[in-house]
């Protein structure tokens, strides 16, 4: 009779990865720097749909009656201020 010892019996005994299964918003809470780069995001996001709100008005009127040669726009210089202004504080960073 042989008794040769399975060389593989250690690996079929230990099954534990080492891991454990949590809740999402339990890993939120502690990594803060997730927290942190989640926040610039949601403010990048909200910049970005504010200066799409910004342009498309614009593009869309410029797009109006294009066999017209002539675009009439009263007061000009008052409307791109302002809305330079709103581009500007929306990019500054």
């Amino acid at each position: 009779m042989s008794t040769k010892k399975n060389i593989y019996s250690d690996l079929e005994t230990d099954n534990d990865f080492g891991f454990t299964f949590t809740h999402e918003d339990e890993i939120m809470e502690t990594n803060k720097d997730y927290s942190s780069l989640q926040e610039q995001v949601d403010d990048l996001k909200s910049r970005l749909q504010a200066i799409h709100k910004i342009f498309m008005p614009l593009l869309d009127n410029l797009s109006k009656d294009p066999e017209k040669p002539m675009i009439k726009w009263p007061n000009r210089k008052e409307q791109i201020d302002k809305q330079i202004k709103k581009l500007k504080t929306l990019t500054t960073i």
